[in-house]
């Protein structure tokens, strides 16, 4: 192949291939120089040098391959004094990362978006280290360009998600219209989720319409504080699950009584095996039956599932008056059923009742924080796990918000 006719392929500004050293059956080195010499820009202070040139080496450098051969560019790098501090650095390439050109390094950043990194790491020859840092690298410059100054949300959810072992969370905040989370950071609570309201700003804070929760009492004062108009609207499956976890709490009240007085009818409905039928929601044969026999084998267990059955009620009507006066019925049983559990839940609804019934104001969830949940679950055990949070912040990004590679294609 002539050289001119390599130098085409290889499309590098202002660069020719002048030799080619080596062609094996895996791997292609060719010496290139500059076509129009340039002045050598400093790597230290970013400065143009127009005097003399220190010295001048040669680094090898990784581009994409051809033909399915990895291609080795070895380039003429010239050192100069710096200005600033009189240390001699080797000069700037714009389209060099280290010992891989930019695309290439683009290359990883893409096949990381969508395998793990010893995946990305076999396809192209290189070390799981060695990945991670060309990774790292791309993920930090793009982060400076993307998520240095978050764009306001409209609509936006907030969860937390554990990343390690021993209470170890992250925070994710959910764009809800754009479905990507905008921003993250280490930790959880009130401290965590007040650094991205400072982000945005007073004005940026206004113009926040709602923000669904699953009602950590951290975000709801944080987005009290700054996004003052802003409906909180608590999470209606965060809700339902605290009233199955009521219910599952006094089933196993009433369990352990039965077991003890040798009740086997009743301990054969209440096992852990027949649990699914206690905690479904929509109405079936098989709990019908199961309600039945706890209306005459035990009445405590029983009052707990219709006050649960009752409070399904306050969300299958669209009319927020309609709720308001279900959700303030429903309080009132709870607090007189004398079933301790409940009692508690019934307290904890009314002092969030106005968090409830916003959902019927602006009709949002955290649905997707939980299915971006899942994604980010998934991270960890893909990457054999992560040592450094800051690394894991930035892969959420990659793969469920600003930083993924879809996003520009």
């Amino acid at each position: 192949m002539r050289l001119d006719t390599i130098t085409e392929l290889l499309g590098i500004p202002n660069y020719k291939v002048t030799h080619v050293i080596q062609n094996d059956g895996s791997s292609l080195h060719f010496i290139i120089d500059q076509i129009k010499p340039l002045p050598p820009v400093c790597s230290g202070c970013g400065r143009v040098h127009a005097g003399g040139i220190h010295s001048i080496g040669a680094n090898m450098v990784e581009d994409l391959p051809i033909s399915g051969k990895r291609v080795f560019l070895h380039v003429p790098r010239r050192k100069v004094r710096c200005l600033e501090d009189g240390t001699i650095r080797v000069e700037e390439i714009a389209w060099i990362r280290k010992r891989f050109s930019l695309r290439f390094a683009e290359q990883v950043y893409r096949l990381t978006a969508i395998a793990t990194n010893q995946e990305a790491g076999w396809y192209l020859g290189l070390d799981d280290e060695t990945v991670y840092r060309i990774d790292k690298c791309m993920l930090e410059k793009l982060a400076q360009e993307r998520l240095d100054s978050p764009v306001t949300p409209t609509l936006m959810s907030v969860d937390e998600v554990s990343w390690q072992k021993r209470h170890k969370y992250v925070t994710n905040v959910i764009d809800i219209e754009k479905r990507k989370v905008i921003w993250n950071h280490n930790g959880r609570g009130k401290y965590v989720l007040d650094k991205f309201y400072r982000k945005l700003g007073p004005e940026g804070c206004e113009n926040i319409q709602a923000v669904a929760s699953d009602g950590a009492r951290g975000f709801l004062s944080s987005t009290k504080a700054f996004a003052k108009n802003a409906l909180i609207v608590l999470n209606h499956f965060h809700v339902k699950k605290n009233l199955n976890d009521a219910l599952d709490m006094v089933r196993k009240e009433e369990l352990r009584k039965a077991q003890k007085e040798n009740n086997d009818e009743l301990s054969q409905i209440l096992h852990c095996n027949q649990r699914f039928i206690l905690m479904q929601s929509k109405k079936s044969k098989r709990k019908m039956d199961v309600l039945n026999k706890l209306a005459v084998l035990n009445e405590r267990i029983y009052q707990a599932m219709l006050l649960k059955e009752q409070f399904l009620a306050v969300y299958k009507t669209k009319d927020q008056k309609m709720a308001r006066t279900n959700l303030k019925e429903w309080i009132i049983a709870a607090m007189k059923s004398k079933i301790s559990a409940f009692v508690e839940l019934g307290n904890k609804f009314f002092r969030k009742r106005h968090f409830i019934l916003n959902y019927f104001v602006c009709n949002i969830t955290t649905a997707i924080s939980e299915g971006i949940n899942n994604k980010i679950k998934r991270l960890s055990p893909m990457a054999y796990g992560f040592k450094d949070v800051y690394y894991f912040l930035l892969k959420i990004h990659q793969h469920c918000g600003m930083l993924n590679p879809r996003l520009s294609t």
